[in-house]
């Protein structure tokens, strides 16, 4: 056994003995928490004919929806919806230039009977890019043969919404959230350094491009580095929520709180490392009754439980579907209820049910601290290891 495969193991058996379940919170319908939201997802009400992935009635943000497909990903039964989500968001991409400068961008829309409007602007351009590329790599895994055929013709396309991210990219590392907010947030690079882990297997598994893909891992490098150089903040053993950011305070949901738990969910941390179990810990202790939506927030904010289910706390996870179960699935999926909380929720029963994939590859157990999650690159650096 080499040493690769020899860390590889001991981190998959510490995690399995973390997600070992203990006596607590009775188990929810998994299959059918995922059937059913699997159809909400996928209705009228969600999906326009031309597959946008609707946030509102009235509007499409394609960040959220880059965030839902991946829930559809695993059934192959969806496999046109998620498609044609992707072709839309590629089909509606600021070439050859936008009002950044930028290109390979995408805007937010207004949604009006069949006219879908620009607003010429989004919330960010390194999240956006950031979750498509994800999407994508998420779609070739699946190993579906139409899946890998058309993930192998984007390879322009996927090269150029890579460089939407480095070209906001600063020299500590970080991503501004666009080119005129230029603010460099613990989640949006947290997102950006799994896009371009992401991006970087793309082209060495689609691709076999070994140039493109140094070059997307050479960024990603950049950005955990970022994030753990200029976001960490030792002296209260935590992340700030952007670069020049005030202390982090716990009492405070969003951001602050709900930050914390991105480095591991995105593969920053390891599931068992240190620092993630040491943040997990003191959410839940300024945070202890959020499976039961105890805070104040409108939105569920389903990834908390995506965070919970990688720690290896599953009676917190079932506590939570539980509840979701009760005030959303059992409801018909009332507001506040919409399609990035759809993709997390099957994401997360899915990896209740033994799917770990679903929320991060076992290729990548044991490497994130160090920034390596590519084979070829951990073993090129294998001197580096913890």
């Amino acid at each position: 056994m080499g040493p690769l495969t020899k860390r590889f193991g001991q981190a998959l058996s510490a995690f399995l003995i973390l997600f070992t379940p203990t006596l607590g919170a009775q188990t929810p319908n998994y299959q059918q928490n995922i059937d059913a939201t699997e159809r909400w997802l996928t209705s009228s009400a969600s999906i326009r004919s031309d597959g946008a992935i609707l946030y509102t009635s009235t509007d499409i943000k394609p960040y959220f929806s880059n965030l839902a497909a991946m829930g559809l990903v695993e059934n192959s039964t969806y496999h046109p919806q998620v498609e044609a989500w992707m072709r839309w968001y590629l089909g509606h991409i600021n070439y050859p230039i936008d009002k950044w400068g930028l290109a390979c961008t995408i805007y937010d829309f207004k949604v009006s009977g069949s006219t879908e409007t620009p607003t010429n602007d989004a919330d960010s351009t390194d999240s956006y890019a950031a979750t498509f590329l994800s999407l994508a790599w998420a779609y070739w895994k699946t190993g579906d043969p139409n899946a890998r055929a058309y993930i192998q013709t984007l390879k322009y396309p996927l090269d150029c919404i890579g460089g939407v991210i480095v070209q906001t990219k600063q020299p500590n590392g970080l991503t501004w959230a666009k080119p005129d907010y230029q603010i460099q947030y613990l989640m949006d690079n947290c997102e950006v350094y799994r896009g371009l882990r992401d991006l970087a297997n793309i082209f060495d598994q689609v691709f076999h491009d070994a140039n493109g893909r140094d070059f997307y891992n050479a960024h990603a490098t950049d950005v955990f580095n970022g994030i753990q150089s200029q976001l960490w903040d030792s002296g209260n053993n935590n992340y700030l929520t952007s670069v020049g950011a005030l202390p982090t305070n716990w009492a405070t949901w969003y951001p602050d709180s709900t930050a914390q738990l991105f480095p591991a969910v995105f593969g920053i941390l390891a599931p068992n490392d240190p620092r993630a179990q040491q943040l997990y810990d003191t959410f839940n202790r300024h945070w202890p009754n959020w499976t039961q939506l105890g805070f104040n927030d409108a939105f569920p904010w389903v990834v908390v439980s995506a965070a919970a289910a990688l720690r290896g706390d599953p009676n917190s996870v079932n506590r939570y579907i539980n509840k979701i179960q009760s005030t959303y699935v059992s409801t018909g999926f009332p507001w506040t209820w919409y399609c990035l909380e759809a993709g997390w929720f099957i994401r997360v029963n899915r990896f209740m049910l033994g799917e770990t994939n679903t929320l991060i590859s076992s290729q990548h157990l044991g490497r994130h601290r160090r920034g390596c999650d590519v084979a070829s690159e951990c073993e090129h650096n294998d001197e580096e290891s913890d």
